[in-house]
Parts: C-alpha cells; structure tokens; sequence
C-alpha cells in the first residue's frame, strides 16, 4: 500500500478536466457498446501539479467502476468545481447506489460489492478503488463515496490546487 511514493521528476502542470477526457477515451469504445455517454460539461482549465500517469489510472478506474455500473443507455455524469484549496471531480453513475455494507468497505483491497448490481459482464479484481485511494493519498488528496438522493452512486475525488 505504501509503494506509491511521489518522485517530483514525474510531476508536472496539468489539466484535470483533459485528464478525464483521456481517461473516458480509453473507456469510449466499452461505453459505446452499451450506449453509456459521458456527461462532462463545459469548464474553465483546471490546473493541477501532479504525477500524470498516476492521475490518468485513477480517473480511469473510477470512470471504468460508474461504467461497471451505469444501466444501459445511461450517462456517466462528471464535474469539476473548485472548493477552496481544492479541486472537487465529482463521477456520478445511475445505477442502483452502493449499500451500506459497500459503503464501509468500498476502499479496502480485493473489496467486491454485490455482484447482482453490475450492469456488465466485465468482473473486477477489488482492487479499482483501493488503487484510487492510493493515488488520491499520494497526491495530497482523498477520495470519498455516497448515495445521490435521486439515485446512483457518487464518488469524490478531491486533488490540491496548486498553490
């Protein structure tokens, strides 16, 4: 868990928002199949120092788990806000929301929820979102997860400004 330490030679300017682009690119084709889209709307830059190819396998993982589970058709709805020192990427799926069971251990290693909830045949290791919380630690950052009161799950992902 601890073998994720931060070379500052890896760091570099980023933009978040380009980093989800990139992320659901490589996910375009499964989401395709099924008729899930990506609901990202128009934003201003969102600068942010850090390792890119870290960041890219975190939003991937976390685009990849709302894809897991977003009903056919659905959209994949992501925002960016600024909160103070804080960038805030919000992914949020319309499938069946998380349990409180999945909720308690959602981010531990080879933590797999409910089968019956996956949308797609695809089955996961349990290691997608221990990964993100990795990442998220590594890069000064955290990761947290609820049910949206209209239905579906809803993970954050909160990353520094830069300062």
């Amino acid at each position: 868990e601890n073998s994720l330490p931060r070379d500052d030679r890896r760091y570099e300017v980023l933009d978040l928002g380009e980093l989800v682009e990139a992320a659901w690119g490589s996910l375009r084709p499964l989401a395709d199949q099924r008729g899930v889209c990506l609901s990202f709307p128009e934003r201003a830059s969102c600068p942010l120092w850090g390792d890119p190819s870290r960041l890219h396998r975190a939003l991937l993982n976390l685009l990849d788990n709302a894809l897991r589970y977003s009903p056919d058709g659905a959209a994949v709805e992501v925002s960016v806000e600024e909160s103070g020192q804080w960038w805030e990427l919000t992914v949020r799926d319309h499938g069946s929301g998380f349990s409180d069971e999945d909720l308690a251990h959602m981010f531990e290693r080879f933590y797999r929820g409910d089968p019956s909830r996956v949308r797609s045949r695809r089955a996961g290791s349990g290691l997608g979102l221990a990964i993100v919380k990795q990442i998220a630690l590594a890069e000064g950052g955290l990761i947290r997860a609820s049910n949206h009161p209209e239905g579906g799950a809803v993970l954050e992902l909160l990353l520094p400004t830069p300062t």
